[in-house]
């Protein structure tokens, strides 16, 4: 088969017409935009295939839309595409070979335009979210199945993988990473509390976005998610939860909301988050100071205050 280019203004498509040439599969991509919409035709051939590693290793990818054309993606078409963060996918019957989106750590969203759908448009951004997250935060690739997301049943196998996780001992899976680690033990990559801390920092994260993206959840699995996040909050033994926010949603009040309904705010520990923000995220700080004021009762301690007075 002859391979041949096709150009466009955000990059160069290597393909490979199939079929006897009545369809086409895309076999590679060069380029660096960070959103690429996959051709639907190419000289009057409708693209159906993306090919084996077309987009591997792109490291400025961010968007990429997948049009209803396309029925198979191969293996490890988007692996290690680490900067990607959304995929939309037209078609929502394509057939995946293995490790297409393995290594893409940055995966929040993965939207499936459905034919005929009762989900809200809010619901399918919950559904993207989570169905992403079998790739980056799960790692369970049987549940990546656009076709099946958001069903009842999907949601119930997907939250049964969550709190197998969740409840899974820390120490589990050390053994491994210091065997695989050999090389360099002794460094804080290959010590226990590193690896602690970076189980619980999972575990945190799950929690976040299953709250955060709770349709279908049972409140038996509200309540330990909010336990868990209630107990590694500032001024516990251990602090994940207000890391990660700290780390790498300071400026998102979503998260805050959710330590908030969490009991995870307190007259206690509140000073502790302020002092750890700093001069940083000025609006949530400010978000924090009303909260303080009309759930914990800043003004009240004052009027305390004048009382003793």
């Amino acid at each position: 088969m002859n391979m041949k280019q096709y150009e466009l203004e955000e990059g160069c498509f290597s393909y490979i017409n199939i079929e006897e040439n009545e369809t086409v599969r895309i076999t590679s991509y060069q380029g660096n935009q960070t959103q690429v919409v996959i051709p639907e035709s190419i000289e009057g051939h409708p693209v159906t295939e993306i090919g084996k590693k077309t987009f591997l290793g792109k490291k400025t990818l961010k968007k990429v839309i997948v049009p209803k054309s396309v029925t198979l993606i191969e293996d490890w078409a988007f692996a290690n595409s680490n900067q990607l963060e959304e995929v939309i996918l037209e078609n929502e019957n394509v057939r995946f070979g293995k490790g297409v989106f393995q290594g893409c750590k940055s995966l929040q969203k993965m939207i499936i335009l459905k034919k005929n759908t009762e989900f809200s448009q809010e619901e399918e951004e919950q559904i993207g979210a989570l169905l992403a997250a079998t790739v980056n935060l799960l790692d369970t690739p049987h549940l990546f199945r656009p076709d099946m997301a958001g069903e009842k049943e999907w949601l119930s196998q997907w939250d049964a993988r969550m709190l197998n996780f969740m409840r899974k001992d820390d120490h589990s899976g050390f053994t491994v990473v210091v065997l695989c680690g050999e090389e360099d033990y002794g460094s804080e990559e290959n010590s226990l509390s590193y690896f602690l801390k970076q189980k619980r920092k999972a575990k945190v994260r799950l929690a976040f976005l299953r709250l955060k993206n709770s349709m279908g959840i049972t409140e038996e699995t509200k309540e330990e998610l909010t336990t868990y996040l209630k107990e590694h909050t500032k001024g516990c033994e251990t602090e994940e939860a207000w890391e990660v926010i700290l780390e790498e949603h300071g400026n998102e009040k979503e998260y805050y909301e959710i330590l908030m309904e969490c009991d995870g705010i307190t007259n206690e520990n509140f000073d502790g988050f302020l002092e750890d923000l700093k001069d940083n995220y000025p609006e949530m700080k400010a978000f924090l100071m009303k909260y303080k004021e009309e759930t914990l009762g800043y003004g009240d301690f004052f009027g305390a205050l004048s009382l003793e007075l």
